[in-house]
Parts: structure tokens; sequence; C-alpha cells
């Protein structure tokens, strides 16, 4: 059974995240099982401001720049939705999105001084960490092709998204029991099918 009931959700832009976590959160409500859902960057006022900054395909944004703003929409969200949610301990906590992105995104694919980044991301955390990081991985053609319209993360190239894919899996690999790789290069039921199963020998058994 898993300490905290924080659940994150991972992977590559198109990689069918945000469709397996609406199916997921589909399948808490049957099972009768109380839910918050966050986004990163997003979940507060000011968050999701910053998150209109970051993703507005008009500005220009320096990397160093780019990190700090998800880092600084990544501390209003834990402080004014993560920890109150957690401390409850009464709802999953379904994150789209956490820190691991900031790591892979910001380090991996834009070079940012991985370890600047997780001691900035040490003191925003404050230990409030998910229990299980789901890590939805598959081939950045299929990835792309998923994509209609593309952001201003989204429009930075094949060569920057292959980084941010093996950084995921390198992340994955530091930290083998909070994460769950999952194969999206399959089927959207079959891909369903193994989050839920993982998820409930986790949580339910």
């Amino acid at each position: 059974m898993m300490k905290n009931k924080f659940i994150s959700f991972e992977g590559v832009d198109g990689v069918g995240k945000t469709t397996q976590i609406n199916l997921f959160l589909e399948k808490l409500k049957k099972s009768n099982f109380d839910y918050q859902l966050y986004r990163e960057p997003g979940g507060t006022s000011l968050s999701e401001r910053i998150r209109e900054i970051l993703l507005n395909n008009d500005n220009d944004i320096s990397s160093i720049t780019e990190t700090l703003l998800f880092l600084s929409a990544r501390s209003d969200l834990i402080n004014k939705k993560i920890i109150p949610s957690v401390e409850k301990g009464k709802s999953f906590i379904v994150c789209d999105r956490f820190f691991d992105s900031t790591l892979a995104y910001q380090s991996y694919g834009r070079g940012i001084n991985i370890d600047l980044v997780k001691k900035i991301t040490e003191e925003i955390l404050q230990n409030y960490i998910p229990s299980t990081t789901f890590l939805l991985d598959c081939d950045i053609d299929l990835s792309l092709s998923r994509l209609n319209s593309k952001d201003r993360m989204e429009s930075s190239g094949l060569e920057f998204l292959n980084k941010v894919k093996e950084g995921f899996l390198e992340l994955a690999l530091l930290d083998k029991n909070r994460y769950v790789i999952i194969d999206a290069n399959d089927s959207i039921s079959d891909i369903e099918e193994s989050i839920w199963e993982q998820f409930s020998k986790r949580y339910l058994k």
C-alpha cells in the first residue's frame, strides 16, 4: 500500500496522457473514490496565468526564464492546493505533469543545470512527492502524429522531444519504486487497462 494518494502522469507531448487521465478518473469515479485533478503548469489563478505565458507561441522566452516560470507555477500550486489535499488524506490527488516534467524538458531537453533544478525543486516540494508516477512512453514519431495543434513547448522539434523522452526514461531508472512505465504504443484500451492494473496493485491490495 502506498504512503499517500498522490499520483502523477508524465510523458512527452502527444503520448496520450490527457486521454488516459480522463479514463483513469472515470474508473476512480465508478469505484466511488474521491479525487482532485490538477495540471501543470496551472491549478491556481496565478499558475494558470503563468501557463498562458509559457505556452503562447508569440512569446520568445529564454530557457532559464522558462524554467523559473515553471518552478514558480509549481510553488504556487503545491502550497495552495497539493499540500492541503495530501494532508487531508481523503482524496486521490491526480496531477497532469509534475516536477519530473521540468527535469525532463528543461534539464534534459533545454540543457539547464539539473543539479540547480533539483535543488530548487527540493525546496518547493517540501517532501510532498507522488507515491506513483505513471510514465507513458511511446515512439516520438507516433506522439508527434497525435498532436493536432502545437503550443510553444510542442513546437520545439523532434530532436528536443527525443532528449525529453530519454530524460524521462533515465529519471524512471533512478526512481524505480515510484515510476511505472506504461507502453503507450498500445491501443487506448490496453493502456487504460495497464494503468488500472498497476494502480490496483499499489493502492487497493
